[in-house]
């Protein structure tokens, strides 16, 4: 993905993207699925039976390389207007999403590394965060599970315990973990197999 087209992509979605918080009440919509055509695509919004609106998809069509691609937000909401997650995919990939506790605080962000990191280690880049809102880790991840590059893992009230480094192929190199203070503690390699060199 060229820059200009992840600039572009960024540049739409923080301008079709109002606050998550604020979802629309409209009780003569109760219970109802609502698409209408915009420039480029469409938007689809569903209603509780309180009116609320719990989903909405927008649909556009833009240009990626010289070729017609589906750009696409999702976002969706409890019926009490409590934020649950919002999706940007570019040909369906996702680019960027936020998933909420039932509390209102974020539980985890996730950003594609073209636009985290684009010369950084192909992946995801994901943090996650406890219910109070406080970021626990932080690291790439390829698909769901591999782990890749440096991970950071925080304590309760944010501070910095342990990184672990893990190689392309997710397989564990090094972890160093960090005191109170911040100073580090203790260091660790590791063989493929995950067992532990000898200091």
């Amino acid at each position: 993905m060229t820059r200009t087209l992840v600039f572009l992509f960024v540049l739409l979605t923080t301008a079709l993207s109002p606050a998550l918080s604020n979802a629309e009440s409209n009780p003569a919509l109760a219970g109802q699925s609502v698409t209408k055509d915009i420039e480029g695509g469409r938007h689809t919004k569903e209603y509780a039976r309180n009116g609320t609106l719990i989903y909405e998809v927008i649909e556009r069509e833009v240009l990626q390389g010289g070729t017609k691609t589906i750009q696409a937000t999702e976002r969706e909401w409890l019926d009490n207007a409590t934020p649950v997650r919002e999706q940007e995919f570019l040909g369906g990939r996702e680019m960027k999403a936020t998933f909420w506790y039932m509390n209102g605080k974020v539980k985890e962000a996730r950003v594609d590394q073209s636009i985290h990191d684009p010369k950084g280690v192909p992946g995801t880049y994901v943090e996650r965060f406890s219910d109070l809102g406080v970021l626990q880790s932080a690291g790439v991840f390829q698909g769901q599970f591999r782990h890749v590059g440096v991970h950071r893992y925080y304590d309760e009230v944010g501070k910095l315990t342990s990184e672990i480094t893990y190689g392309r192929d997710g397989a564990k190199l090094s972890s160093k973990t960090f005191d109170a203070s911040g100073a580090p503690k203790g260091t660790a390699q590791y063989y493929p197999d995950g067992s532990r060199k000898a200091p």
